[in-house]
C-alpha cells in the first residue's frame, strides 16, 4: 500500500502542468519549509521531507529519487541517488560493475582492473532509523540540496567520482509519529518528551537489532540496496546519543572487535573517521571523540553487519537535544563513565572537550553536515598504487572479496576438535 500525502500529490500535479517552475530554480529547504533546517522548535515531518525530495528530483539532473519499498504502515521508503548527470544517465552500468566487483570470482586481473577503473565508488547514507534521533532526517534535505547546486571543489569531484545513495529516513512511520507528538505538545510542560508508545509498530528502538534476522520490511528494503541492487563499498549510518557527554562520536570504534573481519576494514574505517574528526576540528567543532562506547563486535545493526561483507561500515552519534528544543548543559553536568572516557576530560581520543553551554538542533545538523560530506570526499581520493588512479576504496573492496573467496577454498581443517588457522597464512602469502 502506498500513501501519497495531499501535499506531495499537489506538488506532483504542479510539476506535471508547470515543469518550467521547477526546472528554473532549485529551492533551498527553507524556501519550501518556511524555516531553516535546524531551527529551534521546528521540524519537517516525513510527508514534507518526501515532498521536498520530489521537488529536487524534478528540478535537478543530479538527483534521482527511487522508491525502494514500503514501511510497516505503508509509507514509501525513498532513496535519493545523487551524482553527476553523466553518472546518473549511466547508473545501470555502474550498478552492474559494482555487482561484478562484489563477487569477482572468475574475473581475470585485467578484467578487475578495467572494472575498477571504469566504476564509481558507491556510498550509502541512512538516516533516522531511531526516529527520536531526528536531526539526520532534517539534515538530509540540506545535504541533498547542496549537492544538487554546488559548483565548488571538492564536491564537484565527489559528484564525478562517487554515487551517493541517501535515505532521509529508514523509519518513516516513526519519524511522522514523533514529529506529530512534538508539535502537539509544543509550548507545554511535555515539550520534547517521549511518546508513550513504540515509534516502530513492531520493534520500537530495536528496529536496529534486526539486521541479522531481516524481520522488518524496512530492514529488508535497505538490505536489497546493500547486497542485491547497488553493492555500495561504504555505508554510513547516522545516529544520536545522550546529551551530557561528547558532542559527536566518529570511528575508530571501541574494543572488542569482530575477529573474523579483515584488518583492512578496520584500517579503512579508522581512516574515514579520522578524516571526519579533522574536518570538524578545522571548522571549530568541539567535543568530538573516537574510540568511545561503540564497539566493533556486535553484528545485528545497520552498518555493523556490513563489516562481515567487506563494506566499510561507519557510524556517527551526535549529542541530542529534546527533539528540536534546545538544552543547556552546565560544565558540572558533563559526564564520562563509558568505555573510552572514564572521566569527562581531555585525552588522546578526546583532545578538545566541549565546555558546556546551549546545544541546539542546528548544532547537530552542522556536525552531521560536515562529517557526512567528508565521507563522500574520502571515497573519491585517487589511489597512488593503482595504475588507473582508481579509488583505493573500490580496489581494497575487490581485494578483500578475492581474499575471502580464496580463504573459503582453503577453509581451516579440523584436527582434534581444533581449527587450523590458514586464513592468516593465506593473507601473509
Amino acid at each position: 500500500m502506498n500513501r501519497v500525502p495531499v501535499l506531495l500529490a499537489g506538488i506532483v500535479l504542479l510539476a506535471c502542468f508547470c515543469p518550467t517552475a521547477f526546472a528554473a530554480t532549485i529551492p533551498k529547504p527553507e524556501e519550501f519549509l518556511g524555516f531553516e533546517v535546524g531551527t529551534d522548535r521546528r521540524l519537517a515531518d516525513y510527508d514534507q521531507i518526501s515532498a521536498y525530495f520530489h521537488i529536487l528530483d524534478d528540478a535537478s539532473d543530479r538527483l534521482e529519487l527511487l522508491d525502494i519499498g514500503d514501511s510497516v504502515e505503508g509509507r514509501d521508503l525513498w532513496l535519493a541517488v545523487i551524482s553527476s548527470p553523466e553518472n546518473l544517465a549511466d547508473a545501470a552500468r555502474y550498478r552492474e560493475i559494482a555487482r561484478k566487483l562484489a563477487d569477482p570470482r572468475g574475473l581475470s586481473s585485467e578484467e578487475i582492473d578495467t572494472l575498477v577503473a571504469e566504476g564509481k565508488t558507491i556510498v550509502l547514507i541512512t538516516c533516522n532509523i531511531h526516529s527520536t534521533e531526528i536531526a539526520s532526517s532534517q539534515m538530509a534535505m540540506e545535504l541533498a540540496w547542496y549537492m544538487t547546486v554546488t559548483d565548488e571543489e571538492p564536491w564537484t569531484r565527489v559528484l564525478d567520482n562517487v554515487i551517493l545513495l541517501l535515505a532521509p529516513s529508514i523509519n518513516p512511520d516513526g519519524q511522522q509519529m514523533v514529529v506529530d507528538w512534538y508539535r502537539k505538545h509544543l509550548g507545554t510542560e511535555y515539550e520534547g518528551g517521549r511518546m508513550p508508545w513504540l515509534y516502530h509498530h513492531y520493534a520500537g528502538h530495536d528496529n536496529n537489532r534486526d539486521w541479522f534476522m531481516l524481520n522488518l520490511p524496512e530492514t529488508r528494503a535497505v538490505n536489497r540496496v546493500l547486497y542485491h541492487d547497488w553493492f555500495p563499498q561504504v555505508y554510513l549510518d547516522i545516529h544520536q546519543m545522550g546529551r551530557t557527554g561528547p558532542r559527536m562520536f566518529v570511528p575508530p570504534f571501541q574494543d572488542p572487535i569482530g575477529v573474523n573481519i579483515h584488518p583492512l576494514i578496520w584500517r579503512l574505517t579508522d581512516l574515514f573517521g579520522t578524516e571526519m574528526a579533522v574536518r570538524l576540528q578545522e571548522d571549530g567543532r568541539r567535543g568530538v571523540i573516537d574510540g568511545f562506547a561503540y564497539d566493533g563486535y556486535w553484528p545485528g545493526g545497520t552498518m555493523n553487519t556490513a563489516w562481515w561483507k567487506n563494506v566499510v561500515g561507519l557510524l556517527t552519534e551526535s549529542a541530542s537535544v529534546r527533539m528540536a528544543t534546545p538544552v543547556r548543559i552546565e560544565e558540572n553536568e558533563l559526564r564520562g563513565g563509558r568505555k573510552g572516557l572514564p572521566e569527562y576530560r581531555k585525552q588522546v581520543n578526546f583532545p578538545d572537550p566541549w565546555p558546556g553551554g546551549w546545544w541546539h538542533l542546528r548544532d547537530i545538523v552542522d556536525y552531521q553536515m560536515i562529517s557526512t560530506g567528508w565521507v563522500g570526499n574520502s571515497s573519491c581520493v585517487p589511489g597512488d598504487h593503482s595504475p588507473t588512479g582508481a579509488s583505493p576504496i573500490t580496489l581494497n573492496y575487490v581485494n578483500l572479496r578475492l581474499f575471502y573467496a580464496k580463504s573459503a577454498r582453503t577453509a581451516p581443517q579440523r584436527e582434534g576438535g581444533h581449527e587450523q588457522d590458514q586464513q592468516g597464512q593465506a593473507w601473509a602469502r
